[in-house]
C-alpha cells in the first residue's frame, strides 16, 4: 500500500484499519521436571561478539538474579543481543527460572521470531502454569502469527487469573480488532483508559476504535487528549490529522499533516483518506497537488492514483 499510514499505531503492535486502510506488550514458581526444559535462541553471533570482547567471563560471574535483571534493563533499552545473552547465561546457570524463560520470550517477540517466542513462554508455563507474563506473551506471539482463535484462548485463561490486568485487557482489545470486533474492543479500551488516564497510549488505542467505527468527533477528542499527553509523538499527530479529515475538517487536517510529513505528503495522505470515504473527486484533486508540488513524490501519488481508478470502476 502507498498511501503511507505507517503512522497509524496501537500500543505494542502496528494495525491499520479503518477496515481496509488502517487494518491494518518477579515470578517464582515450581521446578518440577526442571531439567528437561530447552530455551530457544538463534543468537549465536551476539555470543562471538560478546566472547570477543571478553565479557563472557564477567556474565558468568554474575547471579542468576543479577543476570535476569540485567536482562530486562537491556531489553528496555531494545538492546536485545546482549538481552537475549543474559536470559540464557540465567537459565544455562538455572533452567527453573520462569522470568528468564518470559525474558527471552520477549526479546524473540521483539526480534519477530514468534515461534521461537512461543516455545520460551510455553517452558515458562511449563514451570509455572498459571504465569500471567507468559500467558499474555503466548497470546501476544499467537496473535501475530495470526493464530487468533488460540490467542482468545490463551488470554481468557489469563482473564481468569487477574480479569483487571491492563495488559490482558488491551490484548483481548487487539484480538478482536484483528478479527473485526471493534465492538467487542470498544468497551476494554474505555476500561483501559479509566484504568491508566495518564496514559497518551491509552487515549491514543480508543481514538482509533472510535475512528474504525465512524465514530470521529470522539476520536478526534480522544487523539486531542492523548496529544495533550505526549505533545511530541507524530503518530498521535496524524492519527489526530485523519480524524479530523474523516470528519469533514480538511484545514485542521491538512495543517496537522504539513507539520509533520511535508507538505506533498499531506496531501497524498488527504487524497487516500478521500478515497477511504468514495470522495473520489476530492481524492484525484489531492493527489494531483500531491505530485505538483514535489514532483519527487510523483510515484507514489500515481500509484494512489492508479488504486483510484480501480476503485471508480468497482462501484459503477
Amino acid at each position: 500500500m502507498i498511501c503511507c499510514f505507517n503512522w497509524l499505531f496501537r500500543t505494542e503492535r502496528s494495525i491499520i484499519t479503518l477496515m481496509g486502510m488502517m487494518l491494518i506488550f518477579a515470578i517464582t514458581g515450581c521446578t518440577e521436571s526442571v531439567r528437561k526444559v530447552s530455551y530457544i535462541n538463534d543468537d549465536s553471533a551476539s555470543l562471538q561478539a560478546l566472547s570477543s570482547e571478553d565479557n563472557l567471563t564477567s556474565l558468568q560471574s554474575k547471579s542468576t538474579q543479577e543476570l535476569v535483571t540485567a536482562g530486562f534493563i537491556y531489553l528496555a533499552n531494545k538492546n536485545l543481543q546482549i538481552a537475549g545473552l543474559h536470559f540464557i547465561t540465567a537459565i544455562n546457570k538455572d533452567p527453573g527460572l520462569v522470568d528468564a524463560y518470559i525474558g527471552l520470550g520477549k526479546v524473540e517477540m521483539l526480534k519477530g521470531n514468534y515461534s521461537n517466542a512461543l516455545v520460551n513462554f510455553g517452558n515458562a508455563r511449563k514451570l509455572q502454569p498459571d504465569s500471567l507474563p507468559a500467558l499474555i506473551g503466548e497470546a501476544q506471539a499467537l496473535r501475530s502469527e495470526g493464530k487468533l482463535d488460540a490467542a482468545i484462548k490463551n488470554i481468557n485463561a489469563a482473564m481468569m487469573i487477574n480479569p483487571d490486568d491492563i495488559n490482558v485487557l488491551q490484548e483481548l482489545a487487539l484480538i478482536y480488532d484483528l478479527m473485526g470486533k471493534e465492538t467487542l474492543s470498544a468497551p476494554l479500551y474505555v476500561e483501559i483508559v479509566n484504568k491508566s488516564p495518564d496514559q497518551a497510549a491509552s487515549h491514543n488505542n480508543l481514538g482509533l476504535n472510535y475512528m474504525v467505527r465512524g465514530e470521529y468527533p470522539e476520536a478526534i477528542r480522544s487523539f486531542l487528549q492523548a496529544n495533550a499527553l505526549d505533545k511530541d509523538n507524530v503518530r498521535i499527530k496524524n492519527n489526530l490529522a485523519s480524524a479530523y479529515l474523516l470528519n469533514g475538517d480538511e484545514d485542521n487536517a491538512l495543517n496537522i499533516f504539513k507539520s509533520t510529513v511535508g507538505e506533498a505528503e499531506a496531501y497524498n495522505n488527504i487524497g487516500y483518506l478521500y478515497m477511504t470515504k468514495g470522495n473520489f473527486e476530492k481524492a484525484e484533486q489531492a493527489l494531483k497537488k500531491a505530485m505538483q508540488i514535489n514532483p519527487r513524490f510523483y510515484a507514489r501519488a500515481q500509484e494512489n492514483l492508479d488504486l483510484l481508478q480501480e476503485a471508480r470502476k468497482s462501484v459503477r
